[in-house]
């Protein structure tokens, strides 16, 4: 499992990479435990004011979509 750190690192640099114009406040990730149970990770994007207006809902979803992508290629 990756240490926190490490998950806000690749949370930072997919959104830089894939929103350049998008700035973060910060990352936080937490272990949780799913609806059906199972071990996941909440991660949440601080986004700074000025760029707020700047992600669009399918910005959104396809960051999710990246992020999810990393994450699974880091084994987690």
């Amino acid at each position: 499992m990756l240490e926190t750190r490490e998950l806000q690192d690749l949370a930072k640099k997919i959104v830089g990479k894939r929103l350049p114009s998008v700035k973060l406040d910060d990352v936080v990730a937490q272990s949780v435990t799913s609806s059906e149970g199972e071990a996941a990770l909440r991660i949440t994007l601080v986004l700074t004011p000025e760029s707020a207006d700047a992600i669009s809902g399918d910005d959104a979803l396809k960051l999710l979509i990246a992020i999810r992508d990393g994450l699974i290629r880091e084994g987690e």
